[in-house]
């Protein structure tokens, strides 16, 4: 406390010394004070420290006042940094202007103690000293007030920006998801058209044996193909509507996956791909298993359907208590860029240096040509192509939207020409 000057009423100055030698029982009963408020939840998890915060400076510019000194500090800075203070503490306003009422009541019950101590206390001290205090606590709350307003309007502004990111990001995904849509769309007729031009063909009279099982194969293909679509359709449809119901048990992943790629060797064989697997062979998680199954069977199809030549690899793992990683990683063309402009935002691709493929390869960012996605002729059809299939997309967001159910993230890493590899990071024990 500043000295007290040798002009000061020996009264006034009185009281200050005894405001002063009373700081610690005043800053505890203020506590007290704010701890008994039942509004006032969160007052008892902030140290001394950290609920005192400026207000040995507020009481310091009270008998600087009082004393008719000029004030060390700045008391509408003081009462702006408090209010900042309270706002990164999570109190709301109406907290921290019920803190200042409750200070101002215990200096008040402070006067009265001193007036009980000293009775012959003249009066208009008294009177002097409440005006002062009730005059800084209302440029306490003041400041406070203009603090929390000044950053209200800053976090509304920031939410208005964060909230035109997000329609933007999502209008762009929408966009590009009415591409995949309309590819889809495409591919369907196409395929309805070889459908026709096949059962066409098959009513010319002179048909040899050759040419009727090459129209026929042609037929049956182009039928699968379309059923495969629609489903695909119709699973993400389901998805998107929620639809979907988790049925979560105890389920041993290691034996789902080995049966899971054991039953698509034939499918690899006929390809001329060879299917790898490697994980142990029990693996126990709480997850739903129907949920799972589909998950690795879409990432199979995809990889199966759209690596011409090569190798397919499904791995498993555990990582530490809480986690266990499944992925598929094919040696095929790697996404393609329409694509990955859809699958950036909504798979989260790993970019950074623990990327399998190589942190120059994280990013799925590749350039395809258009026909890399062309599935080998069969010994029959030699001239027979399947045009460019968008289907990849659609079994993705399949896989990102049964993930999402069962509280799996998805990563995907690329390289073009080399192969692409999905991961897909789930916990071991659901915790609802």
């Amino acid at each position: 406390m500043s000295s007290i000057p040798s002009d000061t009423p020996p009264p006034l100055a009185e009281l200050v010394s005894y405001l002063f030698s009373r700081r610690e029982a005043i800053l505890n009963n203020w506590r007290t004070a704010c701890e008994q408020d039942a509004n006032l939840g969160k007052i008892s998890s902030l140290s001394r420290e950290e609920f005192n915060n400026l207000l040995p400076i507020v009481l310091d510019i009270l008998e600087q006042r009082l004393l008719n000194q000029q004030p060390e500090a700045d008391m509408g800075i003081t009462a702006s940094s408090h209010g900042l203070h309270r706002w990164k503490k999570a109190l709301r306003l109406s907290d921290t202007l019920q803190e200042l009422h409750h200070l101002s009541q215990t200096l008040y019950a402070e006067l009265e103690s001193y007036l009980k101590l000293v009775p012959t206390t003249d009066l208009r001290v008294l009177l002097l000293a409440q005006r002062e205090i009730a005059q800084l606590m209302g440029e306490a709350m003041h400041g406070s007030v203009h603090k929390y307003d000044e950053l209200q309007q800053l976090e509304a502004a920031n939410r208005a920006s964060a909230l035109q990111l997000a329609i933007d990001q999502m209008t762009q995904i929408s966009r590009q998801r009415g591409s995949l849509l309309r590819t889809s769309s495409h591919d369907l007729r196409s395929s309805f058209g070889i459908v026709n031009s096949a059962a066409y063909l098959l009513k010319t009279e002179g048909l040899s044996e050759q040419e009727r099982e090459q129209y026929l194969d042609m037929l049956n293909r182009n039928l699968n193909n379309i059923q495969s679509m629609l489903s695909n359709l119709m699973d993400l449809s389901r998805l998107e509507a929620g639809e979907e119901v988790v049925s979560i048990e105890a389920v041993d992943a290691g034996q789902l996956l080995t049966e899971l790629v054991e039953g698509a060797q034939s499918i690899a064989s006929e390809r001329g791909l060879k299917l790898l697997l490697d994980g142990p062979d029990a693996l126990v998680v709480e997850t739903d298993k129907v949920k799972l199954q589909r998950i690795i069977q879409n990432l199979m199809v995809n990889a199966l359907k759209y690596t011409p030549t090569g190798f397919i690899s499904v791995s498993w793992s555990q990582e530490g208590d809480a986690r266990w990683t499944v992925s598929v990683q094919d040696s095929g063309p790697g996404l393609s860029s329409e694509l990955t402009k859809l699958l950036v935002q909504q798979l989260k691709p790993t970019v950074d240096g623990t990327s399998a493929l190589g942190p120059e390869h994280a990013e799925p960012v590749s350039v395809v040509p258009s026909d890399a996605h062309e599935i080998p002729p069969g010994p029959v059809l030699a001239k027979q192509k399947d045009p460019l299939n968008q289907g990849e997309g659609i079994g993705l967001q399949i896989v990102k939207r049964l993930s999402d159910l069962i509280h799996a993230s998805v990563e995907i890493e690329t390289e073009p020409k080399r192969g692409t590899l999905v991961r897909v990071r789930m916990p071991i024990h659901w915790e609802g």
